[in-house]
């Protein structure tokens, strides 16, 4: 009965599981040697948020195949069976651990701005003012895609398999069809779903325009024969033979033409930052850096309720609750003045996560709410910034497109990746049987003349996200968590807060992501996750003057945790993923 408010918060649930059930009891898996994480550890392990992404890794991984070649295995399948969320068409995040070498590697594959840009997605190339409500899907809005780059400079540092090997499954999948999934279905079966999505009509729609039902087997030719250039030719294919020819006329859709050329696309640079690190009771804690203000959010709030241990870690408890929200108040604050692409403005990111500035930073929180959250000041203070006013970027859209997936391989290797086409279905382009993202909703809206914004919108620029894929490591050094979250604004406090509840509460990935979300997001004010426990905070949390609301909250989280010699994991229960693994032969 513990879970009877979550099933009956989503109902979905029950199409999912018969999804999942399907797959179990046909003979090709019944015969294989995986089985669920949930409790039973296994040496190989993966967490995708689609059981036919989930075995695509796992297919690598049995074929001897490196954590990289799991997860490349995994991201094309996504770009099939969860097109809303991520593929071809979008952005990534990368990170690598190496066993052998204790080397953590992360790479960002963002989606860029073009060359030719301007002052923000509301400026025209005129300087005329666009209405924002028409700016946020369509080609204007996409950015140029790092997805395919970023896998293919992992491969070349990481893969085992060859480059082909990695693109059977989704070449299958899309040639032969797929049943409709339960959670792209919920998407597509809002009321103006077919006028909103109009490239995607032949795929997921029938002939009267309704969504097809979960389970109807969707063909996808385009993918096929993309993916089948791609890994004959190599990831240049993309572009050639016509391809980018092909995409830039997709791109011209939508109220206002992208201003991409062909040349943007064929020189994406995927760029390999530095992890950001932090302290967490007796672990290190790596994540992305800037661009990525998730990690500088995560980094904080972890740091922050350290710092206020006398309050617990029970997120039941209203005063850890609060402490909680409180620091994710203080956090959201810092990264919205400070946090954007380092390659244009100096980000003091290691002094935004030093213990001796958060600590100052956690000395605010107080029992009740402040009255006002302003910036803190780290040492590492911007020369910019003197004197001038400074625009702080707007809150990250509530979303719950994005994909999160996490592979261990037999080595030991290990990738936590997050990728994403922004919002659902992105810029609802489709494209040789791909989605276009719409990554360029993330700059700075409208900057005023004279203010200093970070985030503005420059040629060939990344756009600040939440997205923050993390691996956890124990005094020794040893790799003991990693994994992510899709969500939106919200993924900064759905990875913290279950950091908390594996790494302080000792719960598995199972437990740990079956609880309710408490979210700071959105400026002054503290969501909780309906029909979870954490709804039943509100009145305790309106006591100390927060201003609360309960809804839906549909995340998409993927963690594995070390047990043993072996490894857990889950994937989140309000989507369509699973996690699964097995143990090699001797």
């Amino acid at each position: 009965m513990m879970f009877q408010s979550f099933f009956t918060a989503h109902p979905r649930l029950g199409q999912r599981l018969c999804l999942i059930f399907s797959l179990l009891s046909t003979a090709a898996f019944a015969q294989s040697p995986y089985f669920e994480i949930t409790h039973k550890p296994a040496q190989v392990a993966v967490t995708t948020a689609h059981p036919m992404a989930t075995e695509a890794a796992l297919k690598m991984l049995q074929q001897g195949g490196s954590a990289i070649d799991a997860a490349i295995a995994a991201q094309l399948m996504l770009g099939l069976v969860e097109s809303q969320s991520s593929g071809l068409g979008g952005g990534t995040f990368l990170m690598h651990w190496d066993a052998a070498q204790k080397s953590l590697t992360s790479l960002d594959g963002l989606a860029i701005s073009p060359e030719k840009t301007t002052a923000s997605l509301t400026t025209d190339v005129d300087g005329s003012q666009l209405p924002s409500a028409s700016m946020g899907r369509g080609g204007r809005s996409a950015g140029v895609p790092g997805t395919l780059p970023l896998l293919a400079k992992a491969h070349a540092k990481f893969g085992k398999l060859t480059w082909p090997t990695l693109f059977v499954p989704a070449i299958e999948a899309a040639s032969k069809g797929f049943p409709m999934p339960a959670y792209m279905h919920q998407i597509l079966s809002a009321p103006t779903a077919a006028k909103d999505h109009a490239d995607m009509l032949a795929l997921y729609f029938d002939d009267a325009q309704k969504v097809k039902p979960v389970g109807t087997l969707i063909v996808n030719p385009d993918y096929a024969k993309t993916l089948q250039s791609i890994a004959l030719k190599g990831p240049s294919a993309i572009w050639a033979d016509g391809a980018s020819t092909d995409f830039l006329a997709a791109v011209q859709r939508g109220y206002k033409p992208s201003l991409m050329t062909e040349e943007d696309l064929k020189s994406y640079p995927v760029e390999e930052r530095e992890p950001l690190c932090g302290p967490y009771l007796r672990y290190r804690v790596c994540v992305m850096a800037p661009p990525s203000f998730g990690g500088v959010v995560v980094l904080q709030v972890l740091q922050m309720l350290a710092e206020k241990s006398n309050l617990g870690t029970d997120f039941n408890q209203p005063e850890f609750a609060h402490a909680f929200a409180e620091a994710g108040k203080l956090a959201q604050v810092d990264r919205r003045l400070y946090v954007a692409d380092p390659a244009f403005f100096k980000v003091p990111a290691k002094a935004l996560v030093s213990p001796a500035y958060v600590k100052q930073r956690a000395a605010l929180i107080q029992t009740n709410t402040l009255p006002s959250y302003g910036p803190g000041q780290p040492e590492a203070m911007l020369a910019e910034a003197s004197g001038q006013s400074m625009a702080q970027a707007a809150a990250a859209p509530s979303s719950d497109a994005t994909s999160q997936l996490a592979v261990v391989d037999a080595q030991g290797n290990a990738v936590s990746m997050t990728t994403t086409n922004n919002l659902n279905f992105g810029s609802r382009i489709l494209v040789q049987g791909y989605v276009l993202n719409n990554a360029m909703t993330n700059f700075t809206t409208s900057p005023k003349p004279g203010e200093i914004a970070p985030n503005k919108m420059e040629p060939r620029k990344r756009p600040v996200t939440s997205m923050v894929p993390t691996m956890v490591f124990d005094e020794a050094g040893q790799l003991v968590t990693l994994g992510g979250s899709a969500g939106g604004g919200q993924i900064v406090d759905y990875v913290s807060a279950n950091l908390v509840r594996m790494l302080a509460n000792q719960l598995s990935p199972f437990e740990a992501l079956a609880q309710g979300h408490i979210s700071t997001a959105l400026p002054n004010r503290v969501q909780l996750e309906k029909g979870t426990s954490a709804a039943q905070l509100a009145e305790a949390l309106l006591a100390k003057g927060q201003k609360v609301e309960v809804v839906p909250m549909n995340s998409g989280m993927g963690f594995l945790k070390r047990a043993g010699t072996g490894w857990i994991g889950s994937a989140d229960p309000r989507r369509d993923g699973v996690a699964w693994g097995f143990n090699p032969k001797p």
